[in-house]
């Protein structure tokens, strides 16, 4: 074997390590092509010769999952071939219970498999696996059986290296939400600390049990030094499994263990100034032991971890900084040795003279996800576990226990994002009147332009306001398709609408005419038991009464059993409360179909509140809207309203109002001193692009029924780089507004109020990147109004900053997300309810800045 290097730059570390891996493919293939039996290397013999292993050997995992980390480091797309050929090499393992060993063989390989690809068919394994696990346990003891060989001396070995299986059941428990996972892991974590440590907190390897009792039978060891000695890679694994189960539970009592069995470590007056261990603190030949690289290694992971936890941050930083430079300064292989092998130096077992000074493939694991672990730390990103970016930048979707996935928000506003917002020509140009007449003249060239032919987009033509103040006394109505009303620029010299006199009423009313028609002749019942939300398919009886392109009605009925479950039949009551009634909550998705196989239908837009059959399942149906208008735009245009006084309620309530019309937008507008909103979309309007635009200064009395600045009751609409100040609701839903919808890049000041679902159950709605010096609440609002009760179902908050928030699941039907959230966290206003989804709270920096921006670039 050759010297170590004596030093290295760490820049070029993962240099090296690709390097060495690829001549670790092609050692580990020519031992494949006698025994295709061998799937991975484990270190090298006497005779430097590779010691490759079967898939029951424990260390199985570690080589695909060095594969898997350089994919994850460099995004060529070659590592990941390799990985997914290594990986499926053992995942067969995942039936295998004679081992307790799956953790380490079936997580560190298909685990970081999942992680970096989101593969259902991993997700598949996991579970397995931990099933298989979970047969080893033992409740009378406590623990998961180690190892079966050696009956003649145990009764049932419960190893310390033990620890790092639990992360594959807490990993099963998330991705099942069957809790006898977690509660095995916990129960052999409790037991573990209670008998596995001294007073010191150093560490015994093998723990021995009556099976029958409970009762410990011995402390020995079989890796270390003696029986009262501290093998080091055994207190490495302490380090690194109770940081780890902190980590999982939020439990103090792990935190606090992980941090006593650090301060062990770096107190031992044998622990060398590198931070490389000897094999055993006390072996008796110290400094003329052997040292163990991997268990410096796992040391380092560990630490890098438990900083983002403990008060020794700063400490455990510099700890685990000084194990990498001296590992990347004096323990690597020199390139194109050692048979592929990154780290040199380690010690498998000193007492049965096996593996001692060789490389380890676990050595190389742990010191990869250190440097991974650094990076991310350097970086100061923090990833959701349920949305991330690949190694190639793609984005992946991570399921919960019943398969609900983030959904997707980029299929919204005008034509879906799919159509740029055009630049119309020019029918009729206007100035002010000098008369008084620019209402009849503003509506009389609405009405010239309405008659003419439109073009083979769907356009009439625009009327251009030039510059100047425009008095409108009433209302101005759109109600024919192909028409755009465009002023000159949107400021106090520019195109100056003014609502002048009294009355509440809207400026301009763009809208169609007539109501939905519903074949029901035609209506299907989804057969799946369940469609999670983020699905784009589901199968139905018979599909052929539909085809691609058909726009059909995704029901989802209201139920009692529904209500219940929700407790909505139970709002507590004041005067006019109402509870809430199953007839009311038939939610009416509008979505086209886009492709038919067999009795499966794919959407165009996800699911967004799960097809569950206990509560009345779902159904599609075709339906036609005649009378909704569309290509309709607004823009560069300031809309002033009249008003006596603060408080006046008897002058212009909204600047813009759409309904019944479909692909329009309004832009680069600004309203001031209007009672409610700059911008209203109600029931009828889909696929609207309300954008950068402003609602200031609002005047109105400060109460209910006021100041909703820019305000949505349609479907697929996005409100994106938005401002407004002296709101009270300024980006807000009503009552049963389906998405998806989204608030993206929208900032308010000056707030009397919450941004946010305002009542009766909206259904997908992003809030992305909003900023507020108020609050945005998901929550039951209870009896508030006539019974609010739960303000909405599938709402995400992403990388927002607030003054404070409570985000909160409804009881026992769907999930609501804080991710990346900054700013306060309180209860509500009412307690006692499911938290929400909470990740990254006050985090400096998400991997995925705004999910919007990332699922249009994922879906262009």
């Amino acid at each position: 074997m050759s010297a170590a290097q004596s030093t290295f730059q760490e820049d070029n570390v993962w240099e090296l390590a690709a390097t060495q891996s690829k001549l670790m493919l092609s050692e580990i293939n020519a031992v494949r092509n006698i025994d295709s039996s061998f799937v991975s290397p484990r270190s090298l013999n006497e005779n430097d010769k590779l010691i490759a292993v079967k898939r029951s050997d424990w260390t199985s995992g570690f080589f695909p999952g060095v594969l898997w980390y350089l994919y994850a480091h460099t995004k060529d797309s070659t590592w990941e071939q390799a990985a997914r050929k290594y990986t499926a090499l053992i995942q067969d393992e995942q039936y295998n219970g004679k081992t307790h060993d799956m953790g380490f063989k079936i997580y560190c390989s298909v685990g970081n498999g999942y992680r970096l690809s989101s593969d259902t068919n991993y997700r598949k394994i996991l579970i397995q696996a931990a099933k298989t696990l979970s047969t080893r346990f033992n409740p009378t003891v406590g623990c998961i059986r180690s190892w079966d060989h050696n009956s003649d001396k145990w009764d049932f070995p419960v190893i310390i290296d033990n620890m790092l299986n639990l992360e594959l059941l807490f990993e099963a428990t998330k991705l099942t939400g069957d809790s006898s996972f977690y509660k095995i892991a916990v129960s052999h974590a409790n037991t573990t600390m209670k008998n596995h440590f001294r007073a010191d907190y150093s560490t015994y390897h093998v723990i021995d049990y009556n099976p029958n009792t409970g009762a410990v039978r011995k402390r020995n060891t079989h890796q270390g030094y003696q029986d009262e000695s501290t093998w080091s890679r055994g207190q490495a694994w302490a380090l690194y499994g109770y940081t780890m189960c902190y980590r999982e539970t939020g439990d103090l009592r792990y935190l606090n263990q992980a941090d006593r069995v650090a301060k062990w470590l770096f107190n031992h007056p044998n622990m060398p100034a590198d931070g490389v261990p000897y094999w055993d603190f006390n072996a008796p030949e110290i400094p003329n032991e052997p040292r163990d690289v991997s268990a410096a290694t796992v040391i380092a992971s560990a630490l890098y971890e438990l900083s983002t936890f403990s008060k020794e941050k700063e400490l455990y930083l510099q700890r685990a900084d000084k194990i990498i430079n001296s590992l990347s300064q004096h323990y690597l292989a020199r390139k194109g040795e050692n048979k592929g092998f990154i780290l040199l130096h380690s010690t498998g077992s000193k007492p049965s003279g096996t593996e001692v000074d060789k490389p380890l493939s676990y050595a190389d694991y742990y010191f990869l996800e250190a440097l991974q672990r650094r990076k991310k730390l350097n970086d100061g990103f923090v990833t959701s576990r349920y949305v991330k970016l690949s190694p190639a930048g793609e984005l992946l979707y991570f399921a919960d226990e019943k398969g609900n996935t983030i959904p997707d928000f980029s299929r919204v506003g005008y034509h879906q994002g799919r159509n740029e917002i055009p630049d119309v020509s020019v029918k009729i140009t206007l100035y002010p009147s000098k008369e008084g007449k620019d209402p009849q003249q503003i509506q009389e060239a609405i009405d010239k332009v309405s008659a003419m032919r439109p073009d083979n987009k769907g356009f009439r033509g625009a009327i251009l306001l030039k510059k100047g103040v425009y008095n409108i006394p009433g209302t101005i109505k759109i109600n024919a398709s192909g028409i755009v009303l465009k002023g000159e620029e949107n400021g106090d010299r520019g195109t100056k609408l003014i609502a002048s006199g009294k009355g509440k009423r809207s400026l301009i009313i763009a809208s169609g005419k007539g109501v939905m028609q519903e074949e029901l002749d035609s209506k299907q019942e989804i057969t799946d038991d369940y469609v999670p939300v983020g699905a784009h398919s589901f199968s139905i009886a018979s599909t052929k009464a539909f085809k691609e392109g058909d726009k059909i009605i995704l029901l989802r009925p209201g139920t009692e059993t529904w209500i219940r479950a929700i407790h909505m039949d139970k709002i507590v009551a004041r005067e006019g409360t109402k509870q809430w009634k199953a007839a009311e909550y038939d939610l009416k998705f509008e979505r086209t179909i886009t492709k038919i196989e067999g009795n499966k239908v794919f959407l165009d837009n996800p699911i967004l509140m799960a097809m569950d059959k206990r509560f009345g399942g779902g159904a599609i149906y075709h339906y036609s809207f005649d009378g909704r208008i569309k290509e309709v735009g607004i823009e560069n245009i300031l809309f002033e309203s009249d008003y006596v006084g603060e408080e006046d309620e008897d002058h212009g309530w909204i600047a813009v109002s759409f309904d019944k019309i479909e692909n329009a937008w309004i832009r680069n507008i600004t309203a001031k001193y209007f009672g409610y909103a700059a911008v209203s979309l109600e029931s009828g309007a889909k696929q609207i692009s309300v954008l950068n635009s402003s609602c200031l200064d609002a005047k109105s009395i400060i109460t209910g029924g006021r100041r909703y600045s820019f305000n949505n009751n349609g479907q697929l609409n996005l409100f994106m780089n938005l401002f407004a100040t002296e709101g009270r609701h300024d980006y807000v839903t009503g009552a049963r507004v389906l998405g998806p919808n989204v608030f993206y890049n929208c900032k308010a000041e000056r707030t009397h109020a919450d941004i946010g679902p305002h009542h009766r159950w909206a259904v997908g709605t992003l809030y992305d990147n909003i900023t507020t010096d108020g609050e945005i609440n998901v929550q039951d609002r209870g009896n508030w109004g006539s019974g609010h009760g739960w303000a909405g179902v599938t709402q995400i908050i992403w990388a927002s900053t607030v003054k404070r928030a409570a985000v909160q699941n409804p009881w026992g039907a769907g999930k609501n997300y804080s991710i990346g959230l900054k700013g306060g966290k309180y209860e509500g206003r009412l307690s006692e309810r499911p938290d929400g989804v909470w990740e990254g709270h006050n985090a400096e920096k998400l991997e995925i800045p705004s999910l919007y921006e990332a699922q249009v670039r994922s879906n262009k």
